[in-house]
């Protein structure tokens, strides 16, 4: 009876929307697009892993080049001496750094056999690190990783087997926790009554990095590792022995993270649960390259190693602070944020999972109370988002860099990540409840009190920063500063489009009359004021104009802005050359897109797919995630052709070189989910689930989509668009990404502490 009535309603819903114009597709338009699998999910068996597996016979020939294994809250580099937790810092200010903890849980292995086999494994499917060594009647193998949920949890798990045809075999553990940290004071505490093995340490941070925050207190739980395991001559045995790491500046939480996850060893549900948890992470939201297997794994480890850097549980006892240009298991930079979160990091894993994007944004909306403190210590008004923060949320940058007084842009690009943030997800609970609205007009009121007018022009300047390009250390309207600038002065009456408040007009007005830098004789943009075409530039500036900021500009003036500044940029970080992708592929020039396309990727190190901050592969940080977030950046809104725009969500794909075809997995807008596929000729857009009041404009006409129900066409400029209240609470329609064992520990322990 039920099914009935759905067919009736079906077709009555399908006979109004002929009547209104708007048509569906039906599934047979599809024909030609191949890849309907086998990756929709990454839970399948008997298929082919390896596009999703690093490994390699031989260790990295630099230590360097381990990868890292996080959580957003804790990480770590393979087989190092050291353990970073997000937002513990220690030093006073621009003396600040990331304060390092002992990886007490950390050992390489010494066997005294020969003709032993060995294996090295980044095992990004389930966010783990295996290694194995075996011989013809033993094997070892070694396990790390991170809890995905079970946030402060770190874990490495050795198995010994052995058939019994072996002599005695031993191995020697040989642990590899360094020296004491320079930043933390640790002393034992106690060691568990009647529970052997089992250490607590306590320390406190050195030097707190503003008087207000204090310092911080560290608790660590761990398991001793032993000298070495042996078997006997003759015998068939397996020995498994899991070591933990339990790492919080609460005790409480230290110690039941630490006892629950020995409890979910005991019923053999700690592991389990993770890759679960990843499992459900990479299915929310993913690209998947088809033809390709090394582009393939180059994708997914980009989004492994920006994925491990973020938390995907809510935090309540210590919040998330933000993300480092060298993830979380390095101190690139002294682990410090920079624009490289909110420009390169934060607009793919917008698109690709909102919910774990919240916390880039939560993390900004938090420190707001000390942008305005520097803005108010810096004589403006508003709030001024430093150039490099830590922990406090002031300015830390280390002394005699003029980046950190010059280099303003950054308020303008964290007010950018807000409206697409606003613009994707319509979150009306941050945006009123979660203080994004004060956040964005205290921006625009910082960039009020940041220009000059000059009269005789009737135009707005901006005198004495820094631009993105950090060669030019005090420069007159940056063209890119001045732009982000006149956007952020745009914002609030965005939002007052969505929630009925009044933006004041003077924001408007000096937005309107903002100078914007542009030669008539030239038609392109120089760089700021005085600028000469032969000035060498560090990194992507002006072709930013074009994506991620949104400059509307004729085809031959978005060309003279490429040409004129790639003949100028030698070299500099990998971000840039997926910029200039992404400029060449607007233009329709796919030869120089598919050079530079692949240029980026001699930041590569093998063999996990580690990225240097340049080519050299020494100079700059190591395991450069903004290198990464610039390269998913040319997947998603480069040859995927991903447009957030006002009035909808353009795709505009484009053959990816070397590949059948490619697919943005778990693309999210106003409440609906989306696969997009795209090959050599055609589009194909599949709504999964969510708001089904969405539909596609192409040319000049429109097409409703139902759930499960594909719409395709040859490539073409595509706009998926939907129908949203002004403003909607945020709903991504992901189902649960913890597994509820996970979650019932959290809510419990949140509990506890609450009552502690």
């Amino acid at each position: 009876m039920c099914f009935t009535i759905m067919k009736i309603v079906i077709l009555m819903l399908w006979m109004l929307m002929i009547k209104s114009g708007i048509r569906t597709l039906a599934d047979s338009t599809c024909v030609g697009i191949k890849h309907e699998s086998p990756w929709s999910s990454i839970h399948f068996s008997g298929d082919d892993y390896s596009n999703w597996r690093l490994c390699s016979n031989e260790p990295p020939d630099d230590d360097k080049r381990w990868p890292s294994i996080g959580n957003g809250h804790i990480a770590t580099v393979v087989h190092s001496d050291t353990v970073y937790m997000n937002g513990l810092y220690n030093g006073n200010g621009s003396t600040s750094t990331r304060a390092r903890i002992p990886a007490y849980i950390s050992f390489g292995v010494n066997i005294s056999k020969e003709n032993i086999r060995s294996s090295y494994c980044l095992n990004m499917d389930s966010g783990m690190y295996v290694e194995t060594h075996t011989s013809q009647h033993w094997s070892l193998e070694i396990k790390m990783y991170a809890h995905r949920t079970l946030s402060r949890i770190l874990v490495t798990q050795l198995t010994l087997t052995a058939d019994g045809n072996q002599s005695y075999l031993d191995v020697s553990l040989i642990k590899n926790q360094g020296g004491p940290s320079k930043d933390i004071k640790f002393e034992p505490i106690d060691t568990e009554t009647g529970i052997q093995n089992i250490s607590h340490v306590f320390g406190v941070t050195k030097e707190a990095e503003t008087p207000e925050t204090g310092r911080t207190d560290v608790h660590v739980y761990y398991n001793d590792i032993p000298s070495n395991i042996w078997i006997e001559t003759g015998t068939s045995t397996m020995i498994q022995q899991t070591y933990l790491m339990s790492v919080s500046p609460n005790k409480t939480e230290a110690r039941l993270y630490f006892y629950k996850a020995m409890s979910m060893v005991s019923t053999n549900t700690l592991e389990s649960t993770h890759i679960s948890d990843w499992n459900k992470l990479w299915d929310a939201g993913r690209i998947d390259i088809y033809g390709n297997q090394f582009l393939a794994r180059l994708t997914y480890s980009s989004l492994y190693y920006i994925y491990s850097a973020l938390p995907t549980v809510k935090e309540s006892t210590w919040p998330f602070y933000g993300l480092s240009p060298a993830d979380l298991a390095h101190n690139g930079y002294n682990g410090h944020m920079f624009w490289d979160q909110d420009t390169w990091m934060f607009p793919p894993i917008l698109m690709l999972n909102p919910n774990v994007a919240k916390s880039i944004v939560n993390a900004r909306i938090r420190a707001l109370k000390f942008a305005k403190q520097n803005a108010q210590r810096t004589g403006y008004k508003g709030a001024r988002y430093p150039w490099e923060s830590a922990m406090s949320g002031l300015e830390v940058t280390p002394a005699g860099y003029d980046s950190g007084p010059n280099e303003q842009h950054i308020s303008g690009d964290v007010a950018l990540a807000f409206r697409q943030y606003l613009m994707v997800t319509r979150d009306c609970e941050v945006l009123t409840s979660g203080n994004m609205k004060a956040a964005i007009f205290d921006i625009a009121e910082f960039w009020k009190s940041r220009v000059s007018f000059d009269e005789e022009r009737d135009l707005y300047e901006i005198f004495g920063v820094m631009p993105p390009d950090e060669y030019q250390a005090k420069v007159n309207n940056s063209v890119y500063t001045n732009y982000i600038a006149q956007k952020a002065l745009q914002l609030p009456a965005y939002v007052c489009s969505l929630t009925d408040c009044e933006s004041p007009a003077d924001y408007e007005e000096i937005a309107k009359k903002m100078y914007i830098p542009y030669d008539t004789n030239l038609n392109y943009h120089p760089e700021y004021d005085g600028y000469n075409t032969s000035n060498i530039v560090k990194q992507a500036d002006v072709i930013l104009l074009g994506w991620p900021l949104g400059m509307k500009m004729a085809d031959n003036i978005r060309r003279n802005d490429l040409q004129t500044y790639e003949k100028v940029t030698p070299g500099g970080p990998a971000m840039s050359w997926g910029m200039f992708t992404i400029g060449w592929l607007e233009i329709g020039e796919y030869d120089k897109a598919n050079e530079t396309f692949y240029r980026q990727q001699l930041n590569r190190r093998d063999p996990f797919n580690i990225w240097t901050e340049n080519t050299d592969g020494y100079l700059g940080v190591t395991n450069f995630i903004t290198g990464m977030g610039g390269y998913l950046h040319s997947l998603i809104f480069g040859y995927g052709g991903v447009r957030i725009q006002d009035d909808g969500l353009l795709i505009n794909c484009a053959k990816l070189p070397d590949t059948s075809g490619f697919r943005l997995k778990e693309v999210d807008y106003l409440g609906g989910v989306f696969d997009i596929d795209c090959d050599a000729t055609k589009t194909r857009i599949t709504l999964l689930r969510g708001n089904t009041n969405m539909y596609i404009s192409i040319k000049t006409e429109t097409h409703s989509l139902a759930i499960n129900k594909p719409f395709c066409a040859t490539r073409q400029p595509i706009t998926i668009r939907g129908t949203v209240d002004k403003c909607t609470t945020v709903a991504h329609n992901r189902g649960n990404t913890v597994s509820t064992i996970t979650l019932c520990f959290v809510v419990f322990l949140t509990l506890l502490l609450h009552l502690a």
